[in-house]
């Protein structure tokens, strides 16, 4: 098996587990719309976006997994308050690290919608003309409902069963896309200038928004594991997706052409022939690995919400089983908010950026709380995972 037993019975992912949750969790809606949003500035050159708007990324997961390692067995919400109190006022951590940790669920939450109802725009749109976006979206929330209802190690489970199934499917037809390939898209290399570059990087970096959640999933890793590889791992895979997805997308159809198109993924796998005519309907394929990809976003970013809240009200199972039923309710309510597809992709963007600020400033303000107090000391190990 590829998980282990701590001495107090909890089960704990292994470094295989942990990359294979953050890739999964990474890949999902960003898949179809990144060719249009890495070359919106950097034009040709927008294969750069991706390689340089995973930087960040890097950088956060590094310091995440580096403060787990640091509050073994805890989650963000549980060791917020050891960083900002002190074992004399323990209730002074707990006010300051509240408003913190309920911005992060916040944000958290509003990203679950979000994701649910690009998900569902693009299932209207293509494959079921006929069906009402509402079904489709609560379709979605069903399964992330049906996953909070078990433990951590179900989730991971999901996860790393999923993960081949879609890494290797959306790797398959990138490759085979090649096939229609004009190289001289990609010319010339570098033509824009150095502020370009860097809110070309800002756009793609909305496709890795995702890895926050390991603030919460990393508490459940071995401690003999290592984190930090993890992470890069984790996304490394996702940064070799979305390369090769840009490159293909203005390869094919240029530049100018993936400014016209809202899904140029999409739009790119209905034009792709595989070799033999084995798949006439290519799209088809795609879309069913799409929608695995979209759950395990979906899912994991919903039940790292439930987890974080479930800890921060000092709750148990049951709550945790009752409430991811009952917050989806207002979660509908709030996929369904914007009026169309401009206005989706504008709440998108502004919450990408709220999200971005919040998953590198929280662990960044943690660091620096801890190098100020010089808390050099290791807490107990093992915290209370379960609220």
């Amino acid at each position: 098996m590829n998980r282990s037993v701590t001495s107090e019975g909890k089960r704990t992912y292994s470094l295989w587990q942990q990359t294979a949750l953050i890739t999964s969790t990474l890949i999902g809606v960003g898949v179809l719309t990144l060719p249009r949003t890495a070359t919106s500035v950097l034009y040709e050159a927008g294969w750069i976006s991706p390689l340089l708007g995973s930087l960040p990324a890097f950088f956060a997961i590094w310091m995440i997994a580096r403060l787990s390692r640091r509050f073994p067995g805890m989650t963000f919400v549980q060791y917020s308050p050891i960083v900002f109190g002190s074992s004399a006022r323990p209730r002074l951590g707990r006010w300051i690290s509240f408003p913190l940790v309920l911005i992060f669920l916040l944000i958290v939450y509003v990203t679950t919608a979000i994701t649910s109802r690009i998900f569902g725009e693009v299932v209207v749109t293509a494959v079921l003309l006929d069906t009402p976006l509402e079904v489709v979206i609560i379709s979605m929330f069903v399964l992330a409902f049906l996953l909070c209802q078990h433990d951590e190690e179900v989730v991971v489970r999901v996860n790393e069963l999923l993960l081949p199934l879609i890494v290797f499917p959306v790797l398959f037809i990138a490759i085979v896309s090649f096939q229609k390939a004009e190289w001289n898209n990609l010319l010339p290399l570098l033509r824009t200038p150095a502020h370009s570059i860097v809110k070309g990087a800002l756009e793609a970096g909305y496709s890795y928004q995702g890895y926050e959640i390991m603030l919460i999933y990393y508490a459940f890793a071995q401690q003999n594991s290592n984190k930090v590889k993890a992470g890069m791992f984790g996304i490394g895979i996702a940064l070799i997706v979305y390369t090769l997805i840009v490159v293909v997308g203005i390869s094919v159809f240029g530049y100018e052409e993936l400014q016209k198109l809202t899904w140029p993924t999409l739009e790119l796998v209905k034009t792709t022939k595989v070799p033999g005519l084995i798949l006439e309907r290519l799209e088809s394929a795609f879309l069913a690995v799409w929608v695995a990809a979209v759950f395990t976003t979906v899912a994991n970013v919903y039940y790292a919400f439930i987890l974080g809240l479930r800890q921060l009200l000092g709750r148990g199972v049951a709550f945790q089983r009752v409430s991811s039923g009952v917050l989806l309710i207002p979660l509908f309510f709030i996929a369904l908010w914007p009026q169309n597809i401009v206005e989706i992709f504008t709440f998108a963007n502004y919450m990408s950026s709220l999200g971005r600020i919040v998953a590198l400033g929280i662990p960044i303000l943690h660091w620096i709380v801890l190098v100020v107090r010089g808390m050099r000391r290791e807490p107990p190990k093992g915290g209370n995972l379960h609220g």
